[in-house]
């Protein structure tokens, strides 16, 4: 099974720099779409988790299992 994993990386034998190639740079170069997708990707959502209705229902729902296995021992 490792084998399989490791066949995903290769090892880079010579020195030459890797390049972008020039689809790659195309397609990065309007700045703001770029910069948008990177701040969707990164910030934080505006709802608190508490006030999320579905995560606040789960993080009890796990709360209340943590605490029945803690107790049944």
């Amino acid at each position: 099974m490792d084998r399989i994993a490791m066949r995903k990386f290769s090892i880079k034998q010579d020195d030459r720099p890797i390049e972008p190639s020039l689809e790659q740079i195309q397609r990065n170069q309007d700045f703001s779409k770029l910069y948008h997708d990177y701040e969707r990707l990164t910030k934080r959502g505006k709802k608190p988790i508490y006030r999320d209705p579905k995560l606040y229902l789960l993080m009890v729902l796990i709360g209340i299992i943590a605490l029945l296995l803690f107790f049944e021992g």
